[in-house]
């Protein structure tokens, strides 16, 4: 069965192009939609060639693909015309027969992943370059001084501080709004003239209302709500302004009432909201090390076969921006992906099934780089004890690397993670801590499974019918 063949048994399967209110896709998974769920036909879906799983999350059906999951997308586009290149399916407005049967947790899910998963790739990207410049100053002797540090600084550092420009506008198509408009809002808040005022603490009004100013570089509450606020407010200017001076007036009135409102009490309450968040989170790290390590270790990977740990990237990206590192990055970039490799690579060796070794090995590579669904939807979760032992695993090297203060100064996963636990003044205790827990991690997830599975045994053996991963 060639790709074409595929996508389109995937598409019949899931009700048919009708039935389809959207695709989109992550990292290894086509994500649809549907109008109604009932429609599709999950047994089936699962002996189509190369799906490895399916889940549902935010409202989604997830169908677990691999690495490929782009060729994967680009031929249901292509094989049917009618979705869009944005992979959308034009409805009538306003109604979205997918949304009205969707739990809280759902609706959460769905908010989250159409806010934050555009982001995620080049957050990636440039946390890694940070690594890789780390490791430049710290071993190479690239200057800090220099040119080359001085470009390649920016565009590592660059999404995170200017988080809030790309929020809003993954927001504001979520509102419904004019992305560009929300992108405007955030561009004022993060404006140099406003980040002046406040590094010197000076002291302004509007409109005799005194104002409380923050600098919101990095922020993720306020853009978010300002966002929403501004996108309501474009929508009711659209219906009072008239059809002629529509093209300045909506966007004159959305620019003139959102930005005071969001400067002046979006900004500030969000902030404080947010701060809240984060110091619990630091609270935890410095009260409770241990079970902030275990915490985020063992659950970390739940999160990612629930669909939803891309929500929390955005609590790192504000804590690197904010106080310039985060004590979980590592645990959750890092540990928890190579305790996830160890799982399947001792199961990739135990067994004699050579498709099984395939697989196995090339979905522990991909750990390597913080992909950890191809293990987990192609081995780990399908055998079920290694997911457990993986769990086990990033739980203990979660601990190590948390109790002895390892921190994480930019955003990258997998081995990728590691130069970017080397903070300013140099390799550190930290550092050691998270290498340690890192290994440690893939050890005993590799240990455990390694002794206690068999996967020459009916009772551990993986089903490989449909996997192709490779």
């Amino acid at each position: 069965m060639d790709l074409d063949q595929k996508a389109k048994a995937i598409v019949d399967l899931v009700g048919g192009v009708d039935n389809i209110n959207s695709v989109t896709h992550c990292i290894t998974r086509l994500r649809f939609k549907l109008k109604d769920r009932s429609l599709a036909k999950d047994d089936e879906i699962k002996k189509v060639d190369g799906v490895l799983g399916l889940l549902d999350a935010g409202g989604q059906l997830q169908i677990v693909v691999g690495m490929t999951v782009g060729k994967y997308y680009e031929a249901v586009l292509e094989n049917f015309p009618m979705i869009s290149a944005g992979g959308e399916v034009p409805m009538d407005e306003g109604q979205d027969p997918a949304k009205e049967n969707m739990s809280v947790m759902d609706r959460i899910t769905d908010f989250a992943t159409a806010l934050f998963i555009p982001t995620v790739s080049l957050l990636a990207a440039c946390g890694t370059l940070q690594g890789i410049l780390t490791l430049l100053t710290t071993f190479a002797g690239l200057s800090t001084e220099s040119g080359t540090y001085l470009v390649l600084n920016a565009i590592g550092n660059v999404i995170f501080y200017y988080y809030p420009v790309f929020l809003a506008f993954s927001a504001a198509k979520r509102f419904h709004g004019k992305p560009f408009f929300s992108v405007a809002v955030a561009l004022v808040m993060l404006h140099p003239t406003i980040v002046a005022a406040v590094d010197a603490g000076t002291s302004y009004t509007f409109l005799g209302i005194p104002m409380l100013l923050m600098n919101y570089t990095s922020s993720v509450l306020p853009i978010l709500f300002a966002s929403y606020f501004a996108c309501k407010v474009e929508q009711l200017a659209r219906k009072i302004v008239p059809d002629v001076v529509k093209v300045i007036f909506v966007p004159l009135l959305t620019l003139l009432i959102s930005v005071p409102v969001a400067i002046l009490i979006i900004g500030p309450i969000m902030t404080v909201v947010m701060n809240a968040i984060t110091g619990s989170a630091f609270f935890l790290v410095e009260k409770a090390p241990v079970v902030a390590g275990v915490l985020v270790g063992a659950l970390w990977n739940v999160l990612v076969f629930l669909g939803v740990s891309k929500a929390f990237v955005a609590v790192f990206a504000f804590d690197l921006g904010t106080y310039g590192y985060d004590s979980l990055v590592p645990v959750a970039m890092t540990v928890c992906s190579l305790a996830q490799g160890g799982a399947v690579l001792a199961y990739a060796l135990r067994s004699r099934n050579t498709e099984i070794k395939q697989v196995g090995v090339a979905a522990f590579v991909a750990t390597l780089f913080g992909i950890t669904e191809p293990a987990m939807f192609g081995v780990s979760i399908p055998a079920k004890k290694p997911f457990v032992f993986a769990l086990i695993g990033s739980a203990v090297g979660g601990l190590i690397t948390v109790l002895f203060g390892c921190k994480g100064y930019s955003i990258a996963a997998g081995l990728l993670g590691i130069p970017c636990m080397i903070g300013p003044s140099g390799i550190d205790g930290g550092f050691y801590a998270g290498v340690i827990g890192t290994v440690v991690a893939f050890v005993v997830a590799f240990v455990l499974t390694f002794m206690l599975v068999d996967p020459n045994k009916a009772e551990d053996q993986l089903a490989v019918e449909g996997t192709d991963m490779i």
